[in-house]
């Protein structure tokens, strides 16, 4: 998700920059690359090791990350929409049903499963929120308006439902964990990916709109203040929820600022560019380092 929100990024922010155009789309074949090893590997772990998926798929906080995978497609029909429609198409065809079962799931649970403890509220409930307001950035370019705007409205009333329960459970049952921390970040793409998807669809870049991009900033600026409890823990794999948010949070900022034509708009959008670009070079920079530091450790 980070790596083909990076691409959409950069995609967006071309016009801007007046770079060409092969940087962004590189990686989208680069994240493409990626997602196939990584979804290779985790249907060999459903093959194999099919308690422990089940264990996550049952799970009220982690069922949420199994929803990364049809995200996931949904990225990478944004970042392919422009050059290669046919493998967009595709994706966001596998991806939209996959992404609304894991969210019917979720939903049903909610109303009629087993008592969830408050500490098990996360901001990777988000995720399938997220999934909602993708479908808008490239369904429309692909003929599927009306889905779309389905997929929209269940995205943005979720993360309205969603965001005073995770409020509530900051509030009075305490921080999350350290290796958590990062996850808070997820905050960001609902309030990002909405006002570039509800400017796509109705064409209007009205009070709502920006009210959407007034709360992205106000969310960063929290959360950049906060830096230092957020890197607190050890480099993990929760690091890369840094990934996504930011390259959303660059998306929007691009967008907001071709919508508007304002210097000021323009120059949020270049530093928010490269700050993403920094933060998912960096995590993947640490990832490397970490798998070699691994295979020498076995060996």
């Amino acid at each position: 998700m980070g790596l083909g929100g990076l691409s959409i990024a950069w995609q967006r922010a071309e016009a801007l920059t007046g770079l060409s155009p092969d940087a962004g789309y590189g990686m989208a074949w680069f994240a493409l690359a990626v997602f196939i090893v990584l979804l290779a590997a985790y249907l060999r772990k459903m093959k194999k090791h099919s308690e422990a998926f089940l264990a996550e798929y049952r799970n009220p906080s982690q069922i949420a990350f199994v929803g990364a995978i049809p995200i996931s497609m949904e990225v990478l029909a944004v970042a392919f929409v422009n050059h290669h429609p046919g493998l967009a198409e595709g994706l966001l065809l596998i991806g939209m049903p996959l992404q609304l079962f894991v969210l019917s799931t979720m939903f049903r649970r909610w109303l009629v499963g087993e008592k969830i403890d408050p500490q098990a509220i996360t901001p990777a409930w988000f995720i399938p929120a997220v999934g909602g307001v993708l479908v808008p950035l490239s369904g429309p370019q692909l003929g599927y308006v009306a889905v779309a705007w389905f997929f929209l409205g269940i995205g943005l009333l979720l993360w309205i439902f969603l965001m005073p329960i995770l409020l509530a459970r900051l509030i009075f049952i305490g921080p999350l964990p350290a290796a958590a921390q990062p996850s808070l970040l997820i905050l960001l793409p609902p309030p990002a990916l909405g006002m570039v998807a509800y400017v796509t669809l109705s064409g209007q870049l009205d009070v709502f709109a920006l009210s959407l991009f007034v709360l992205m900033l106000f969310l960063a600026t929290i959360l950049l203040s906060l830096i230092g409890p957020l890197t607190r823990s050890n480099f993990s794999m929760t690091w890369w929820a840094f990934s996504f948010p930011t390259a959303a949070s660059s998306g929007a900022c691009s967008f907001m600022a071709l919508q508007t034509g304002a210097p000021a708009a323009k120059g949020l959008a270049l530093v928010a560019l490269l700050l993403c670009t920094g933060v998912i070079f960096a995590l993947l920079l640490r990832t490397l380092v970490g798998i070699v530091r691994a295979q020498s450790t076995s060996a």
